[in-house]
């Protein structure tokens, strides 16, 4: 018997959703095919650096499993809290530009994005780093919402949406982790 092999290459296009730029696409599909129908693998580099901002949260997590309280001399659950709140406003401000390039979105980000960042501010001030840890979850699984309520609208593509859903769960879930041991 015979085997036929499919010759694969690696398409480089730039992916695009009702005239916004999403980034530089890549995917593996059938050599010569005219259409992309059933992609393989497909990577950007927004969905490349999402999945790496999650990387201290699982690292912190996985620390405070093998019972170790500290990382680089600082307490893991100061380290998480800290930074839980860079990431959470560095996630309130892209919405700016997602709320200045649409007309749809009947959500005011800006006042929204504002008052996250301030409550995140100052219960990271004000709330021990267990409690703002607890804040951090709810505020991440707020953020997800937004988003999904932001590509129900057509604005971002299904692809980022199921980025976002994996790498909050993980985040989540290296949270609790932490606040449990």
């Amino acid at each position: 018997m015979k085997q036929k092999f499919v010759q694969l290459v690696i398409k480089n296009f730039r992916g695009e959703r009702n005239g916004n730029l999403l980034g530089r696409m890549f995917c593996i599909a059938q050599k010569d095919a005219e259409e992309i129908r059933g992609l393989m693998f497909k990577l950007n580099l927004s969905n490349i650096l999402i999945f790496f901002g999650s990387f201290p949260f699982i690292l912190l997590s996985v620390l405070s499993v093998l019972t170790f309280d500290s990382f680089l001399g600082y307490n893991l659950d100061y380290l998480a809290s800290l930074y839980s709140l860079v990431i959470a406003c560095f996630i309130c401000g892209s919405y700016w530009r997602i709320f200045l390039n649409n007309q749809k979105i009947k959500i005011n980000l800006f006042i929204l994005s504002n008052i996250l960042t301030l409550i995140l501010f100052f219960g990271f001030l004000i709330l021990t780093n267990s409690q703002f840890i607890l804040l951090a979850i709810f505020v991440f699984i707020f953020l997800l919402l937004v988003d999904i309520y932001i590509f129900k609208i057509n604005v971002t593509d299904l692809n980022y949406i199921r980025t976002r859903l994996c790498v909050t769960t993980l985040v989540v879930m290296a949270l609790i982790i932490l606040s449990l041991n």
